[in-house]
């Protein structure tokens, strides 16, 4: 027997076990490392349901946004993360809509009761009064059809501010040439200036001016502001229109030399319903739609609406649209 043999095959049995020992160790090494993973994994995933049932509970997404230590979990966190932001947005914004809706019948309710009581008043004394003169039945008639209309109108402006609110009016934007378009715009009110004894005053640039605009929605929003100025500003005798360019926009502004609008008024003009107790006559107020209309027509257009006033000498209200290349 070959003691030398012997050897060699005693030492390559230990380095055989040796290896196998080695690898046993890594293995387990490996297993214990891929446990702990699972462990932290499965509490990762344990923590974002409970984060997912807190937010579905409370509406806070910040519970949602975990420590993460493998990239699936880190993914799935910012997905959820994601989510939660995005129905959180949507549930403000319906919440929003809901209150919005809820004011908006409260205000018809209360803004609809005048006109319609004094319509249905009239009506009434033409149907039950036999004392009255044939010139007196159709004066009264008159004032129903005119309180009739202004109910309509009212009702139109309700439905389209709350179309626009809802951003359910389509905006189609387009280059708008004013030195075309305004002139037939301020057309349909020429009589109306003539019969209230106005001065008007247009100021175009002689230049070509395009903006950026829905035409049909600017058209809307000029005359929302007409209105407004014949309303408010027919005393001064004089109503006003400029157009003027600078830089990347135009401005286009309605002025008038009426009472004015009183300084703790300016900030809420444009505010639905908001009509004011201040320099304007309240017994000229309409329906408090038309400035809230305008402004979230601007707003619409990628524009900006803007109003200053010095109570009996100007009050102007600009609309700032950006300018249309030549193109």
């Amino acid at each position: 027997m070959d003691p030398n043999g012997l050897g060699h095959r005693l030492q390559a049995g230990e380095s055989g076990g040796f290896v196998i020992f080695v690898l046993l160790i890594l293995l387990l090494a490996a297993a214990l490392v891929l446990l702990i993973r699972l462990l932290r994994l499965k509490r990762q995933l344990s923590r974002m349901s409970r984060a997912v049932g807190t937010f579905l509970e409370s509406g806070d997404p910040g519970g949602i946004r975990l420590p993460v230590y493998h990239n699936e979990s880190r993914e799935l966190s910012a997905g959820l993360n994601e989510w939660a932001l995005r129905w959180k947005a949507l549930n403000a914004r319906s919440q929003h809509l809901d209150e919005s809706r809820k004011r908006m019948l409260s205000n018809l309710a209360h803004d609809f009761q005048t006109p319609l009581a004094a319509m249905l008043g009239y009506v009434e004394a033409v149907r039950d009064d036999p004392q009255l003169t044939d010139a007196e039945r159709r004066a009264y008639l008159e004032i129903a059809a005119r309180k009739g209309e202004e109910l309509s109108r009212m009702f139109r402006d309700f439905f389209e501010l709350s179309k626009l609110e809802a951003d359910d009016t389509p905006v189609r934007l387009q280059r708008v040439l004013l030195n075309e378009t305004v002139p037939d715009w301020l057309l349909t009110f020429h009589q109306e200036l003539e019969k209230l004894g106005l001065e008007p005053v247009l100021d175009l640039p002689d230049a070509p001016v395009a903006v950026w605009a829905d035409a049909r929605l600017l058209e809307r929003v000029v005359n929302n502001l007409l209105v407004n100025a014949l309303r408010y500003g027919r005393s001064g005798g004089v109503i006003g229109f400029s157009v003027v360019s600078a830089a990347d926009v135009c401005t286009l502004t309605v002025w008038d030399r009426g009472p004015g609008i009183a300084a703790g008024d300016l900030p809420f003009v444009f505010d639905r319903l908001y009509t004011g107790e201040g320099s304007r006559n309240r017994k000229l107020s309409g329906s408090g739609l038309g400035l809230a209309i305008a402004k979230r027509l601007v707003e619409r257009q990628r524009g900006r609406i803007e109003v200053c006033s010095v109570p009996g000498e100007r009050t102007e209200f600009k609309v700032i649209l950006p300018l249309a290349g030549s193109q």
